[in-house]
């Protein structure tokens, strides 16, 4: 058993070592951030600005998809190096302007949209229709899936 005079001894250790936990508890334990849910202002006016000339670059998809059919191969190329040469561009504009949550998975599919169009281009340079095709429309998919993740600003 301890007598009186153990017990003095040990009380300073012990208040030491509480002290250590408290501190580790309290430094350790905080509270996660809450990630934005909504989109602020100038989040807002920047994705006006940014995300219309992407969907425009969607609605002139179809102009490829006319290349492929045809087997146009150098307007095919033409097309990936001249208008969606800025796809890349304008798509990492408005995937850094999203909330955290959706800006990893635009950042995704903006690679792989990327991908997708040098593997497009590559078939054009082989003359593989069917190549360009599958390429064409895995690249309009991830695009339209990218799309998805843009707020309507029509409201």
């Amino acid at each position: 058993m301890f007598s009186k005079m153990k017990w003095f001894r040990l009380r300073p250790v012990l208040s030491v070592v509480l002290a250590v936990v408290a501190t580790c508890i309290v430094g350790c334990g905080g509270a996660e951030v809450a990630q934005p849910t909504t989109y602020s202002s100038d989040q807002i006016a920047q994705l006006e600005i940014f995300a219309p000339r992407v969907i425009e670059l969607r609605d002139r998809f179809p102009e490829l998809e006319d290349y492929i059919q045809n087997k146009n191969w150098v307007d095919i190329s033409s097309f990936i190096h001249g208008p969606m040469g800025e796809l890349r561009v304008r798509l990492d504009r408005v995937a850094v302007r999203l909330l955290p949550q959706d800006a990893k998975q635009a950042k995704y599919y903006a690679e792989e949209i990327g991908t997708h169009l040098e593997k497009l281009d590559a078939a054009a340079e082989d003359y593989n229709q069917i190549e360009a095709g599958k390429q064409y429309r895995e690249a309009l998919d991830d695009f339209n899936a990218f799309v998805e993740l843009v707020p309507d600003l029509s409201v």
